[in-house]
């Protein structure tokens, strides 16, 4: 970020109001109980989402699997080629091959450079993340305790889980690892009824849940689009009487396999 994207955002932004006010910490007390209950959730929600996720690229992996130990086989693809089916879509085929399909196109990391100017101690990338939302003043002020590439990280976090909450970035500012804090050097602060090892274990679970489910949610959209196009293409060769003869009666297990996946709600 350049000193003129500072600017724009200042001008531009609809939070410039809110970051040139002077962002201060919320002076209240995090509760336990409001500490637990939120980490619960946002951990069984980050959870069932990468159960979702994975659930999904493994429905890719094993069509794709399938079909190319069948693309193998002189036979079925002679039938494929008389059918006019051999032509698939170019993302199945480049996974096939050994590419990666849509995923290639997926977009590189982006990393926080250190020195980079902030926007009254806070990231420009984390506010454009934000952009779209109703920030409540006071998340600034939270954000600001982390470093640029950890506001950037609990940006991205409340946005993937439609949670752009005080509460939220209260607990992820909570459970932020000493070393992404702004000044590493404060004390951590102490939450009556849950021990040292206790907070420590919910730390290292968070982050790496937080880290696992960013990047299921850059790559669930990828991945379903692909499922979609992998089963419009078994959905052609399971309308063809020809493909499916063959199929039933040289691959039965491949043949099943393929059934499967286009039962509906599969």
């Amino acid at each position: 970020m350049t000193q003129t994207t500072v600017q724009r955002i200042l001008q531009t932004s609809r939070h410039a109001i809110h970051l040139t006010e002077g962002l201060q910490e919320p002076q209240k007390p995090l509760h336990p109980y409001l500490l637990c209950r939120t980490y619960r959730r946002h951990c069984e929600r980050m959870r069932r989402f990468i159960r979702e996720t994975n659930a999904t690229r493994e429905r890719i992996e094993v069509i794709v699997e399938v079909l190319r130990q069948l693309m193998a086989v002189d036979m079925f693809r002679a039938v494929l080629k008389a059918e006019g089916l051999v032509n698939m879509p170019a993302e199945l085929a480049e996974r096939i091959s050994g590419g990666r399909g849509f995923s290639a196109q997926g977009k590189p990391d982006q990393t926080v450079e250190p020195g980079e100017p902030l926007v009254a101690g806070i990231c420009p990338e984390a506010i454009e993340h934000l952009e779209d939302f109703g920030v409540h003043p006071k998340i600034f002020g939270l954000l600001k305790k982390g470093t640029p590439g950890r506001q950037v990280e609990a940006a991205k976090l409340m946005v993937a889980l439609d949670r752009v909450t005080f509460i939220s970035a209260r607990v992820i500012i909570a459970l932020t690892p000493q070393s992404q804090l702004a000044d590493p050097s404060i004390p951590r602060k102490q939450f009556f009824g849950i021990d040292t090892d206790t907070f420590a274990g919910m730390e290292i679970e968070f982050a790496a849940l937080s880290h696992e489910f960013l990047d299921a949610n850059e790559c669930g959209g990828i991945w379903s689009l692909e499922l979609v196009v992998a089963r419009g293409y078994l959905h052609r060769l399971m309308d063809n009487l020809k493909v499916v003869r063959y199929l039933a009666g040289n691959y039965p297990s491949q043949f099943e396999t393929f059934h499967r996946f286009l039962e509906p709600g599969f």
